[in-house]
């Protein structure tokens, strides 16, 4: 007889899922890992951030609704829970940032509007809420662990950030451009030169004014493609000159002061190397907008690797 691994209730053949717990279930209950509340929160999205982050982090995990109170909760093997306690403090630490960083944000850019400000921050304070919902007592926690739930107002990191799409160069960019520009130019140049030879007879490939004006059409909307692909290039082209100059002006100060005792400044041994890694880089990201104001953050995430992976890999 099928089992639930969660709630350990046991179900009739044919059944494949827990109804309550939402969980495949097994053959034989020994056969299950047991897993035991740790995380619980009304708001699935919460749960599911918490998830993606564990198992991003090794950690096993599971989730699954409570209808009885209402709420999602997130299991894990007990014998992971101090591993799950530290890594849900650096969890909180860098999304309740994000939620206080990006309120700050907010209210600078709807400064004009009380309204959509005062929105803003409801909805922040709610979401850094709701990563104060463990099922652990907060009692068991050692006072480094404790301390690790202190929020700096002014860091901005958050793991997901990292899942930025890659950043292009403009004369990458440019190139692409201008790459597709021909293309379309060709094919419509010709296409429209081998639709007028059909309607004049030379050819009789198509026959009748409907397969022509279509395929006229088409044409002509390549060689539309191609003008306002070429006009958008130009655009790109006039750019390449000064994200050049920022790109090395960003470069040299980097080489300036992203240093080796930069990184053990604000290497954390109670984090994972992966973590280590995003405060980093996301501690660059400020200091940068700082210095050369705001920038698209995906080019900035992409400097930041190309000089890390160049500077600091290469050494080791």
């Amino acid at each position: 007889m099928p089992w639930c691994p969660n709630c350990k209730a046991e179900y009739q053949e044919g059944y494949t899922e827990c109804t309550d717990c939402k969980v495949a279930l097994v053959e034989k209950l020994e056969e299950a890992e047991i897993f035991e509340p740790f995380f619980q929160a009304e708001d699935k999205k919460v749960a599911e951030k918490l998830v993606k982050f564990f198992e991003y982090s090794d950690l096993k995990c599971e989730l699954h609704y409570d209808d009885k109170n209402q709420l999602y909760v997130v299991a894990i093997p007990p014998k992971q829970e101090k591993q799950a306690k530290k890594l849900y403090q650096a969890f909180y630490y860098v999304e309740a940032s994000r939620a206080v960083s990006n309120s700050k944000k907010d209210i600078t850019k709807e400064d004009g509007d009380s309204s959509i400000v005062n929105e803003e921050d409801s909805s922040s304070s709610d979401e850094t809420e709701e990563y104060q919902n463990p099922v652990f007592d907060d009692d068991s926690l050692t006072d480094e662990e404790k301390h690790e739930d202190e929020v700096p107002s002014d860091d901005e990191s958050a793991y997901e950030s990292h899942e930025e799409t890659v950043y292009v160069m403009k004369a990458d960019q440019y190139k692409d451009l201008t790459s597709s520009v021909w293309i379309f130019l060709i094919f419509g140049v010709v296409g429209v030169i081998f639709v007028l030879l059909n309607v004049t007879e030379i050819f009789h490939v198509f026959n009748g004014w409907i397969p022509n004006t279509v395929m006229g059409a088409l044409f002509l909307l390549f060689i539309y493609i191609a003008l306002s692909t070429n006009k958008k290039a130009k655009k790109v082209q006039s750019e390449i000159e000064a994200e050049n100059k920022l790109t090395e002006d960003i470069n040299e100060w980097m080489k300036l002061n992203v240093t080796d005792n930069f990184l053990t400044s604000l290497h954390d041994d109670t984090i994972s190397d992966e973590l280590n890694y995003i405060k980093t880089t996301d501690m660059i990201k400020e200091n940068l907008i700082k210095e050369f104001g705001h920038q698209n953050l995906a080019y900035l995430d992409r400097l930041i690797d190309e000089y890390y992976n160049s500077t600091f890999d290469n050494e080791k």
